[in-house]
């Protein structure tokens, strides 16, 4: 039997998406701000003291949908899009979900009794994150740019795979979907100050914070974008061959592969 498409058998250099979490002031904000032609998608109106080129503030889902479809189809110029924040995006959405309004009827809304009730609005809530969100900020990362999904912390209860369980600091995203997010991501990034008061990034999971990463980096990093993207595309596998009439310079230059890995690092 003929397969569906051809078999991929190479490793692909594609721009990072991934999580970076942590505590109210330590500087997710600028830390976006200050990544490759960065857009801030403002979901929670917290960008205004930041110089860059963000969207208005966002304050409902179907905003916030316009502004991904339209970074999603390109022709823009940006190089990352940061989401500033993505548990306040999933709040929009939520609150889309279960019919919200500013109305009394509507604020009395929630998910369990929407959707004829039993629990319903939250599969549809997954079904929104599954179908349309993850797949778009998908295509976000396969037309080249980086995504970002800023997020501020909280405790979540953690069982490891031989059943010890452990609270532990992690992104303060809706309980239903941390999961999915976190499998979605090529890095979750957890921001805190060292010992010395130097704010850095931890990739590996601790016993004290939840993080992870896809390219082997084990040591934490200094909370800056070139440091992150310094350390990813090291761990990039090798460029294929190009073809003939292709300089050797475009192969190992990172600015040609994808705008997401480009580094000054």
């Amino acid at each position: 039997m003929q397969l569906p498409s051809a078999v991929l058998t190479q490793a692909n250099l594609r721009a990072p998406k991934g999580i970076v979490y942590g505590p109210p002031g330590i500087g997710k904000t600028t830390f976006g701000a200050g990544a490759h032609k960065a857009l801030i998608v403002d979901c929670e109106n917290g960008a205004a003291h930041v110089t860059c080129d963000r969207t208005p503030y966002l304050s409902n889902w179907p905003a916030i949908r316009q502004w991904l479809e339209a970074l999603a189809a390109g022709g823009h110029g940006y190089g990352t899009i940061v989401v500033d924040s993505v548990d306040w995006l999933l709040r929009r959405l939520e609150e889309h979900v279960s019919g919200v309004k500013d109305t009394d009827h509507g604020m009395s809304q929630t998910m369990n009794r929407s959707h004829g009730g039993y629990g319903n609005g939250k599969q549809v809530l997954k079904n929104y994150v599954y179908q349309y969100l993850l797949p778009t900020l998908d295509n976000i990362v396969n037309s080249g740019m980086a995504v970002v999904l800023l997020a501020h912390a909280t405790r979540h209860e953690v069982t490891s795979i031989d059943g010890a369980t452990a609270e532990k600091s992690a992104p303060d995203i809706h309980p239903d979907l941390v999961g999915t997010m976190i499998e979605w991501s090529d890095f979750v990034a957890a921001a805190h100050k060292d010992v010395n008061n130097v704010r850095e990034l931890v990739l590996n999971e601790t016993g004290q914070q939840l993080a992870k990463n896809r390219y082997g980096i084990e040591s934490a990093l200094p909370m800056n974008w070139d440091a992150l993207m310094g350390a990813v595309y090291q761990a990039q596998p090798p460029v294929p061959q190009s073809p003939a009439g292709a300089s050797a310079a475009d192969n190992n230059n990172p600015e040609t592969q994808t705008q997401g890995v480009t580094t000054n690092a």
